[in-house]
């Protein structure tokens, strides 16, 4: 992905230091496989887990985001309920696929790479 990471974003906050304000976010990271998948064209995506299986969270700077991203999830061969919440979405698969045709920018960003 030519260097491009992505992370789920779980809190924006700032904060004061030496009279400067600096505004950041927490993450969970994801990480993806070395190539495109094979029947799609599309980049996957996992959420990156320790060695405990704990996500792997960091504190990063604000504008080092460069793009939001549309995860997809890769959807097994089971049925999802009838009770089921897009809320619990990024908590509910293992894979998902980054959209880069949600919008004309994005494509063009992620698309090209």
């Amino acid at each position: 992905m030519e260097g491009m990471e992505v992370g789920q974003v779980l809190l924006f906050f700032s904060f004061h230091y030496h009279h400067k304000s600096h505004s950041c976010t927490l993450i969970n990271w994801f990480v993806h496989d070395n190539e495109c998948d094979p029947n799609t064209g599309i980049w996957t995506v996992q959420l990156e887990c320790d060695w405990r299986g704990k996500p792997t969270v960091q504190v990063i700077v604000l504008k080092t985001i460069a793009c939001g991203a549309h995860l997809l999830p890769v959807y097994g061969s089971t049925r999802v309920s009838n009770d089921f919440s897009h809320h619990d979405t990024l908590d509910s698969f293992n894979s998902f696929f980054i959209n880069h045709f949600i919008d004309h920018h994005t494509d063009e960003f992620i698309g090209s790479l």
